[in-house]
């Protein structure tokens, strides 16, 4: 007895010493513990995902991936049930439920096209403009006219304007022949927003270089003549053009003094045809202390039909945009979201909901006009494209899954794997989604709920 004492006894020294010289503890009845490295910190509980049934694609295809011609506008365009894209810079036409090629057009193209009303319409190689019948690729016409380095292209009614550098040029869709051509000699380059139908007038936007600083200038021009009419400095294109008049936003950009207290949005009502100044309306509201509007250099505003909104001190205010009084007061006003700090407003009112996006994950949300209800529509990945067509949101994520989410109720209808982290376009064409990513397209046939 005495003896398994002493050596319980023994044992239990050797334990503490040995725990003494390595930091380790004995518990109550001599084991050591041994412990692992502790965290500095530790938090999170992960992401369980959406869980929807997976469909699968349709059809896929390989087709000549963007970054070949460090393009992304016009590059792929869809219309009567095809799919108009580049294959081996060959401009190529796919069946949107199949995704088989039909036609295969000869001549090489530049990377930029578009498709109206049954015709493809751009470029060749060499420059010269063209024009396709969309349901064989017979050539319609082949203009003598070389245009390199196409900037914009677009058809209004019978007439197509190709945009170069600082030249418009005027074509007759049916023939090919050159109506006219107009020169802006103080142009640097035409804007983004490229040009617009104002009836008998075309709108256009350009750059203008200085010495000091760059502005902005609109040029109305004669559709029959191509004659520049009037310009107007430092405006964009009208946010309405109704009875022959004009309604621009002017030079929406807020003073940023400290101890400027007031805010506006001013709209100047203009002849269309004479650029004469018809009228005025000026929308003003005091800074709120502590609101956005304090640090705002640039007032966010869109017209939604009748429905004119503007973002105030936090807040978005809506008016009546049709029967406009001076120092009117609002309809109505929205609280911005505030539980976002990365949310900006897409300025776009969709089925009553007045949308915004998230600059860090590519999300969408909304508030609701009739109550100011807030909604979003969220995946569980950041999405690369987020597109919204119809009852449809469609969220292509950087995981290479795409969610489809019911735009009215919010609830998530279907998944599909993509296998990609980057996308150009997600088109809806007859039914079927049709998904763009780097050298590929993705075919996936729509519920009847979302077609």
């Amino acid at each position: 007895m005495q003896r398994k004492l002493m050596l319980r006894t023994i044992l239990l020294a050797s334990a503490l010493l040995i725990s003494i010289q390595i930091g380790q503890t004995v518990d109550q009845i001599g084991i050591s513990q041994v412990y692992a490295e502790k965290p500095v910190i530790s938090f999170g509980i992960g992401n369980p995902g959406i869980q929807t049934p997976f469909v699968q694609p349709t059809w896929s295809d390989t087709v000549d991936n963007w970054d070949k011609y460090y393009l992304t506008a016009n590059s792929t365009m869809t219309g009567e049930g095809k799919i108009f894209t580049l294959r081996d810079k060959k401009l190529i036409a796919l069946n949107a439920h199949t995704g088989k090629t039909i036609w295969t057009f000869k001549d090489d193209v530049y990377p930029m096209f578009i498709y109206q009303e049954g015709n493809v319409y751009g470029t060749l190689s060499d420059g010269s403009l063209y024009a396709l019948s969309a349901s064989n690729e017979k050539k319609l016409w082949q203009s003598s006219i070389r245009i390199e380095n196409l900037n914009y292209i677009k058809v209004f009614g019978e007439t197509l304007y190709a945009l170069i550098n600082n030249y418009t040029i005027a074509i007759d869709v049916k023939t090919g022949k050159q109506l006219w051509m107009n020169t802006a000699p103080q142009a640097t380059y035409y804007t983004s927003l490229g040009i617009m139908d104002a009836g008998d007038v075309l709108f256009q936007t350009i750059s203008i270089n200085e010495e000091t600083n760059t502005t902005q200038q609109l040029n109305a021009i004669d559709k029959k003549t191509g004659k520049k009419l009037w310009g107007m400095i430092n405006h964009d294109f009208p946010i309405k053009i109704e009875a022959g008049l004009a309604y621009f936003v002017k030079e929406n950009n807020q003073s940023e003094e400290v101890n400027d207290t007031e805010r506006s949005i001013t709209i100047s009502v203009i002849n269309v045809k004479t650029g004469e100044l018809k009228g005025s309306r000026v929308y003003n509201w005091d800074v709120i202390a502590g609101s956005r509007d304090e640090y705002r250099t640039h007032i966010p505003f869109y017209l939604d039909g009748n429905d004119f909104y503007i973002h105030q001190n936090g807040s978005i205010a809506r008016y009546d945009f049709k029967n406009y009084k001076p120092e009117g007061k609002p309809l109505q006003t929205y609280s911005e979201p505030t539980y976002d700090l990365n949310s900006y407003p897409l300025q776009k009112v969709h089925r009553g909901r007045i949308l915004f996006g998230n600059w860090q994950n590519g999300m969408l949300f909304s508030i609701k006009t009739v109550n100011g209800q807030q909604m979003n529509w969220t995946g569980d990945n950041p999405s690369a494209k987020t597109v919204v067509y119809g009852k449809g949101v469609y969220l292509a994520q950087t995981d290479g899954i795409l969610h489809a989410i019911d735009f009215d109720s919010g609830k998530p209808l279907f998944r599909v794997k993509t296998g990609a982290r980057q996308y150009d376009h997600l088109h809806k064409e007859d039914g079927y989604l049709i998904i763009q990513t780097p050298g590929k397209l993705i075919g996936v046939k729509l519920p009847s709920s979302l077609k």
